[in-house]
């Protein structure tokens, strides 16, 4: 599976599970979630999704190697995040938000160095 649909289609399940979440919380009334779904849907859903389209638009992108790393570590740090704010609104504390959060930087930065050594 190419890059590009792997971004993109982690990306749909994002969405799926944001949406699920975001129905959770409104039956059940509890909208100190509403960070953590928000996290999901644009952290998970939106980024993954442009990660995907650029893949897609620049195909040599995917002649670096660092490719999966890059996916596996943003993933890995989008859930550690929606985790943590998770945790965080339900008990007002959370081991996991500060390092997750500098995953899903690190897997950031290192698509935008891909981005820079390949686009054209």
């Amino acid at each position: 599976m190419s890059l590009g649909r792997l971004h993109i289609l982690t990306g749909c399940v994002w969405l799926i599970l944001g949406m699920v979440f975001g129905i959770y919380i409104g039956i059940t009334d509890q909208t100190t979630q509403s960070n953590a779904h928000a996290h999901a849907n644009l952290l998970g859903f939106v980024i993954s999704v442009l990660f995907g389209l650029m893949y897609r638009a620049w195909p040599n992108l995917t002649t670096i190697r660092l490719g999966m790393v890059q996916f596996g570590i943003y993933q890995i740090g989008v859930v550690a995040l929606v985790i943590g704010k998770y945790q965080v609104a339900a008990t007002g504390v959370s081991a996991i938000i500060a390092p997750g959060s500098f995953v899903v930087v690190l897997g950031t930065l290192l698509m935008m160095w891909i981005f820079a050594a390949k686009a054209d």
